[in-house]
C-alpha cells in the first residue's frame, strides 16, 4: 500500500506538514505579533507586551509579559517604539537575547525640546542554535508619556535544505 501524506499526496511517509517536512515541501512558517499602547516605559525595564497574533506552532511565544521565547532557528525581528518625552532627552530601546544586550540592533533617540516624540525602529535577522529569549529595553534619560510599540518575528526557512 502507498504511503500519503495528510493532503492525500502519494510516495510521502509523512503524517504532518510542520514541523517534519515531506521531501521538495517548503519547511514550516512561524510568525507572531505583539504590541503595547498609552503606556510609560520605565527606564531600564523591559517592555511589557500583549499578543496581537499568536504562533500557532510554538515556535514564537510569549512566556511573560516581557519576555519572547524563540526554539532554535532563524528570525526575522522588526519593532517600532513611540513615546512623547516629557523635557529634552534621549530614548534608548536594546534588545536582549538571553540577557545578553545586542546594541548594535539597538534604537536611539534624542529631542532638545519637552513635550517632543521620540521614535526608535530596528529590523535584524537572529540565527538560535538553541532556545532562547527575546526582551527589549527601554532607557531614556527623561520621563515620558503615551508609549506604543510594535514586534514582529517570523520563523525563517533556511534558502536550502
Amino acid at each position: 500500500m502507498e504511503k500519503t501524506d495528510r493532503a492525500g499526496r502519494a510516495g510521502c511517509s509523512c503524517r504532518t506538514s510542520c514541523p517534519e517536512q515531506c521531501p521538495g515541501e517548503r519547511p514550516c512558517t512561524a510568525f507572531a505579533s505583539f504590541f503595547i499602547f498609552e503606556k510609560r516605559f520605565e527606564n531600564g525595564a523591559p517592555i511589557p507586551w500583549v499578543t496581537g497574533v499568536a504562533d500557532p506552532t510554538g515556535s514564537i511565544a510569549l512566556t511573560n509579559d516581557e519576555q519572547i521565547d524563540l526554539l532554535p532557528g532563524y528570525y526575522y525581528v522588526s519593532y517600532s517604539v513611540a513615546t512623547v518625552l516629557e523635557e529634552a532627552g534621549y530614548l534608548q530601546v536594546t534588545p536582549f537575547v538571553n540577557g545578553t544586550p545586542y546594541l548594535f540592533y539597538g534604537a536611539y533617540f534624542k529631542e532638545s525640546a519637552g513635550s517632543s516624540s521620540a521614535t526608535g525602529a530596528n529590523t535584524f535577522i537572529l540565527h538560535l542554535s538553541a532556545p532562547a529569549s527575546l526582551r527589549l529595553t527601554c532607557n531614556s534619560s527623561v520621563a515620558n508619556r503615551a508609549g506604543a510599540a510594535t514586534l514582529s518575528v517570523l520563523k525563517l526557512a533556511p534558502a536550502a535544505l
